[in-house]
């Protein structure tokens, strides 16, 4: 019996995939490098990109446009990791991850953010921002906090708008939709800050972050707590407040200041005290002054001139001169005054059983007090 053995040789072709470009370094000011496989493949413009490569600078700037319009800037002494870039231009969808692990990396949407924005994450070793179409700032310092800054997008005509990012790790999250609001994330284990609009432009963002090493969020609040305190300021009536004309010393405590010297005598050093706070009371008035004088200027810009049916008083403005006129409900008293506009007046009017008192004309301390009967 014979056998047949049939042999059949199949013949496999390999050929290595080529990987695909993404993008394309466009600008490089500086020292800079792409990196692949922890070798360097070019410092200059036009060196393509692929997934996985690394983008390094020192003291450098380096831009990248990648095929969907995403634009990565990479500012000095950073660093960031291009881990998954997949796009069909048919669609404009894909997606895209990226890491920034040292430095400042500025971040422009493209395509895939605007068709598939659930599908981009860009990471530093605190956080992880999810991209709603639109630019944002993010710092990685030495020790790994990170600041997340959002920025308006502008086109050539400088038209711009602003979009939205989600901050977030395994502590919480913010999400930002104002123009120039900051985050900053400590550690994975804090969630990010509130966020808070800081007054500074990208390029003072940076250089605070990277070359003064101050921290713009802690400005930030710093100029608004000033704002707040000027603000409570201006709104104390200095007039009602009467805090200063306590005797804080009061007979409670008059014992502390007492001795053997003392015993018998009337407190000579208590007296001194009082006197010194009539002192200080008087002081602070002279301080106070000009902020009074600047509220009453306030005031007084505000009244109208005409009758006032609160007061009874028809007030008027001719030339210089300050016009005030009242008379009472009988007709039988009446008063017409002219004042000079360089000073400020405050009246006290008595006339037969009516009475008007602190009606204020101009800025100053004089009085007049009138009795009509």
């Amino acid at each position: 019996m014979k056998t047949l053995i049939l042999v059949v040789t199949i013949f496999l072709t390999t050929a290595s995939a080529v990987a695909a470009n993404i993008g394309t370094v466009t600008t490089l000011d500086g020292s800079g490098v792409i990196k692949r496989d922890n070798k360097d493949v070019g410092n200059s413009v036009g060196v393509e990109i692929q997934q996985m490569d690394v983008a390094e600078t020192t003291k450098g700037r380096m831009q990248i446009d990648f095929v969907d319009e995403t634009r990565l800037d990479v500012i000095d002494n950073s660093r960031v990791v291009i881990d998954e870039f997949v796009y069909d231009p048919a669609t404009g969808k894909g997606s895209l991850n990226m890491r920034a692990t040292l430095g400042a990396v500025r971040y422009a949407s493209g395509q895939i953010a605007k068709n598939s924005r659930q599908n981009v994450r860009l990471r530093t070793p605190t956080a992880t921002i999810s991209v709603r179409g639109t630019d944002f700032n993010m710092l990685v310092n030495e020790i790994g906090e990170s600041y997340i800054t959002l920025l308006p997008s502008c086109d050539s005509n400088g038209d711009c708008v602003v979009g939205e990012i989600a901050v977030e790790n395994d502590a919480g999250f913010v999400v930002m939709n104002q123009a120039f609001q900051m985050t900053r994330v400590t550690s994975l284990r804090s969630p990010p800050s509130k966020p808070i609009v800081v007054a500074l432009t990208e390029p003072q963002i940076t250089g605070m972050l990277i070359v003064r090493r101050a921290d713009p969020i802690e400005e930030a609040e710093q100029v608004q707590a000033e704002a707040q305190r000027a603000t409570d300021f201006l709104a104390l009536d200095f007039l009602e407040y009467d805090g200063l004309d306590e005797d804080v010393l009061g007979d409670s405590i008059k014992d502390i200041w007492v001795t053997e010297l003392d015993r018998g005598a009337d407190y000579y050093l208590r007296e001194l005290l009082v006197d010194m706070i009539d002192a200080l009371n008087a002081a602070l008035a002279e301080f106070f002054r000009d902020e009074l004088d600047k509220q009453n200027e306030t005031l007084i810009s505000e009244v109208q001139t005409g009758y006032d049916e609160k007061t009874g008083f028809f007030f008027d403005i001719e030339d210089n001169i300050y016009r005030v006129i009242r008379q009472d409900a009988s007709v039988e008293n009446n008063i017409d005054l002219s004042l000079s506009t360089a000073s400020g007046y405050t009246l006290n009017v008595e006339q037969g059983d009516e009475a008007a008192y602190d009606y204020r004309v101009g800025v100053g301390v004089n009085t007049i007090d009138i009795q009509q009967r």
